[in-house]
């Protein structure tokens, strides 16, 4: 059988004092330190002039691959592979339609509006009708917005119920929120985390007071910066609080209005000491949400630049990174799997997180019907991304980065929005520094003969 070089390959500039480079095979998500010697004759495909073991080591990374294989094809094939073989049943849960902020990149219309009980219930059963049909070892939730505490109380009737069902069908149980923070007092925490089924926690925090008040303000114009970041304070310095059962994360969403407010705010976390508390901070671009919100963010190089730059100054102040090495994603989002769904405030079923409470998706095949009535299960279109990959509707088809990044938010590329993730654009540097960072030469493979 001949051979060649994997086209899912990326390898950093040789150092000039090792001579080695770092080289990642993004079909596998491995990387592993070369020397100039071997990698030449990598670049060359001059396999005969490798060992046996060396062969069967580039092999086993998928950097050598059959001459005659259909790359693409293989990683549609994976993806295609991990949706129907999917374990956990993931469903995003929107309590109410409530937030208390009006955030001007939010697309959302926020209005007064409940999770009933009535509604509440007919999700129980459209998820016990699930798992009566096939067989999940995990169900997970993710409690969303408009702002998920503004309907605290439906949470509290419907997580237990979550957890039972899910203990019932032996199912291991997890659920997140993302939250602005403004009611996540002590006690909700801690509700939560203990009763409620909740194992991690999302707050977001657009820079320093200056900054995030004049984006992240109440609805009546007032400040919230200062009360979201004593709530954080508090209950990550309680003796109850454990990182390992219910982890708080810092988000930061930046455009070019704050984009200068990110190391501030990075110092005044660790001015608090919240390096070794919540899980890890991360920031991430403005996107559309129905909006032109996306025309404000950075130009993607630029936030790419930015991003390691944030990434080293955590470093040096003793921060938990987001992870340097991109991980396999044969499975981009819920919108492509048949069983995930989004279900928002008055029982409207959904297959994007993105679309509820956003008037330009009102009356759009987005929407799938309603747990009230039997018109659920209609269109979703979403599910075919893969196959318009196969048919090149969109760049991933020649994109490296594939394998890792699953191809971004399928709605983002039907809308002409290109969705590739900053890793696209410093992949590179990233494995630089996972690689200067203490302890990354025991974690990361070498083969530098």
């Amino acid at each position: 059988m001949r051979f060649k070089l994997s086209k899912y390959l990326i390898q950093t500039d040789q150092t000039e004092r090792s001579g080695t480079s770092v080289l990642l095979s993004t079909r596998t998500a491995k990387a592993f330190i070369l020397k100039k010697a071997l990698s030449e004759k990598i670049q060359r495909e001059d396999w005969s002039s490798l060992t046996p073991d060396e062969f069967d080591f580039f092999k086993e990374l998928e950097i050598i691959v059959p001459e005659q294989e259909d790359e693409l094809a293989t990683m549609l094939a994976r993806s295609h592979e991990a949706i129907a073989n999917v374990k956990n049943l993931y469903h995003v849960i929107q309590p109410t339609s409530v937030c208390q902020l009006g955030c001007g990149y939010c697309g959302q219309t926020h209005q007064k509006g409940h999770l009933n009980a009535e509604h509440s219930d007919k999700l129980l059963l459209r998820l016990r009708g699930k798992l009566e049909k096939k067989q999940f070892n995990q169900v997970s939730i993710s409690w969303f917005g408009s702002e998920p505490l503004t309907g605290y109380p439906q949470i509290q009737y419907l997580a237990p119920k979550l957890i039972a069902l899910a203990e019932e069908y032996q199912c291991q149980y997890a659920s997140n929120m993302v939250t602005n923070g403004l009611n996540l007092s002590e006690k909700i925490y801690f509700d939560l985390a203990k009763n409620l089924g909740v194992t991690s926690i999302e707050v977001t925090l657009d820079g320093t007071a200056e900054y995030h008040d004049n984006r992240r303000y109440t609805k009546r114009g007032k400040p919230t910066f200062n009360q979201i970041l004593k709530n954080i304070v508090s209950i990550v310095n309680n003796p109850d609080y454990d990182r390992e059962q219910c982890p708080i994360s810092i988000r930061c969403n930046v455009d070019k209005h704050n984009e200068e407010s990110v190391i501030p705010l990075i110092n005044l976390l660790a001015e608090y000491r919240l390096q070794t508390k919540i899980s890890h901070f991360y920031a991430a671009p403005v996107h559309s949400w129905g909006n032109d919100a996306h025309l404000q963010s950075l130009e993607k190089q630029a936030f790419a630049n930015k991003e390691i730059e944030w990434f080293r100054h955590l470093l040096e102040l003793g921060f938990t990174l987001p992870a340097l090495l991109p991980q396999l994603t044969p499975i981009v989002c819920l919108s492509v799997v048949p069983n995930n769904e989004v279900i928002d405030a008055f029982g409207n079923v959904f297959d994007c997180t993105e679309t509820p409470y956003v008037d330009r998706y009102k009356g759009t095949n987005y929407i799938q019907g309603n747990l009230s009535d039997n018109t659920i299960d209609g269109e979703r279109p979403l599910l075919s991304f893969y196959d318009q990959v196969a048919k090149e509707a969109y760049d991933c088809h020649t994109c490296v980065m594939l394998p890792v990044c699953g191809g971004g938010c399928p709605k983002s590329w039907v809308e002409g929005i290109p969705a590739c993730p900053t890793n696209k654009f410093n992949v590179k540097e990233k494995l630089l520094l996972y690689v200067a960072t203490n302890g990354a030469r025991e974690k990361i493979p070498a083969y530098v003969n």
